[in-house]
């Protein structure tokens, strides 16, 4: 799946207040395997594994909030490469 979203961001500089209030979200993009796509978040995981002791787990999860989300798109896999 490939996820278009805009991100939070801090700067500890300081900065004029009327400057800081012309600050944007930074959209960014962000792919992985969907392990979840709850009511109010998409959970991605970038690494799964494929042998008989790890296939239960992912490693590298991240969950985007669906407010925070611009679009989507899920891609097929072929199974043989998953296997």
């Amino acid at each position: 799946m490939e996820v278009k979203w805009d991100d939070a961001w801090i700067d500890t500089e300081d900065v004029l207040i009327s400057e800081a209030k012309k600050l944007k979200a930074v959209s960014r993009s962000t792919v992985g395997w969907l392990v979840s796509d709850n009511e109010n978040e998409l959970i991605l995981a970038t690494d799964m594994y494929h042998n008989d002791k790890d296939k239960e787990y992912v490693n590298a999860i991240m969950v985007i909030p669906k407010g925070m989300i611009i679009d989507y798109w899920e891609y097929e896999i072929d199974e043989l490469i998953r296997n």
